[in-house]
């Protein structure tokens, strides 16, 4: 099995943008979102693995993989009334979000905007409740909010993505984000996956991404939601356990060190991944 021509799709969003998805399987809607300067090509072991179970969607956010780049809307906002139109383009309802690191604000942006009545289950990978810290947090706060950055280190990768020192950066972040034992071809293909985003573009989208604060939404998710994490990953594991007991009901998975558990555990250990997608998908609750 494949992907092939005919499941490469395109629609139009409301401010006139193309954006390209893939479209595969039939049966219950499992729609991914890709993480920042992701691909759907990157998720092709998830797409093929689980499209003779379910419909699987995955689309590439503004300017990322193969839609259009323009220079605007790079705003979790936007692209969270991007999703919205593409769930409305398509008429889905009772659909399967699953977002990956920014895919997962992009998500709820989403429920936050326009509520949860398409919506059956989340899947949520890797985002920390708030992305910069506060120096007047507790090392406690620090641990549970799980913050990246400081507002100071934050200006310092935006200036490095719009002076010139963007694919550089890149590809130091991306072999934090990868286990030592990834081939080096892997690696360099998922890089130039990356840089499909233009850098300037990437920072707007980063800059804007990482001012926002989910803890006051968490409680209120009201469908059943599966979080996912990487023990070694970029995102703290106690971060993401903080963040399942806010999210009522919710579930976790932890992928250990030695099960590929970093930032890409989809990718580096699709099997046991698309196997913890699937048995979250068929639990009745």
């Amino acid at each position: 099995m494949k992907i092939t021509k005919k499941d490469h799709r395109y629609f139009n969003t409301s401010d006139e943008v193309r954006l390209h998805y893939i479209d595969k399987g039939t049966g219950q809607v499992l729609l991914i979102v890709p993480g920042f300067a992701q691909s759907v090509e990157q998720y092709e072991k998830q797409i093929l693995g689980l499209c003779d179970r379910y419909r699987i969607l995955a689309i590439d956010m503004r300017g990322h993989g193969c839609s259009e780049k323009v220079g605007y809307g790079y705003k979790v906002a936007r692209f969270s009334k991007d999703l919205h139109e593409f769930i409305t383009f398509l008429n889905l309802e009772s659909i399967i979000l699953l977002g990956h690191s920014i895919g997962t604000a992009v998500i709820w942006t989403y429920l936050e905007l326009f509520g949860f009545n398409q919506v059956a289950k989340l899947i949520c990978m890797s985002h920390p409740a708030v992305m910069v810290s506060n120096p007047l947090w507790t090392s406690v706060e620090v641990e549970h909010y799980g913050p990246l950055v400081s507002s100071a280190s934050l200006l310092d990768i935006v200036n490095s993505f719009t002076h010139g020192k963007g694919d550089e950066y890149s590809h130091i972040m991306l072999n934090r984000m990868l286990s030592d034992n990834i081939p080096a071809l892997d690696k360099q293909w998922l890089l130039n996956s990356s840089l499909k985003l233009p850098r300037a573009q990437a920072a707007a989208l980063m800059y804007n991404c990482f001012h926002m604060d989910w803890r006051d939404l968490l409680p209120r998710i009201t469908v059943p939601t599966l979080v996912i994490v990487g023990r070694a990953g970029l995102v703290s594991a106690s971060s993401q356990i903080w963040l399942h007991k806010q999210i009522p009901h919710s579930k976790m998975v932890i992928f250990e060190e030695n099960e590929g558990g970093k930032h890409f555990m989809f990718y580096e250990n699709s099997d046991k991944f698309n196997q913890v997608v699937d048995e979250f998908i068929q639990l009745n609750e």
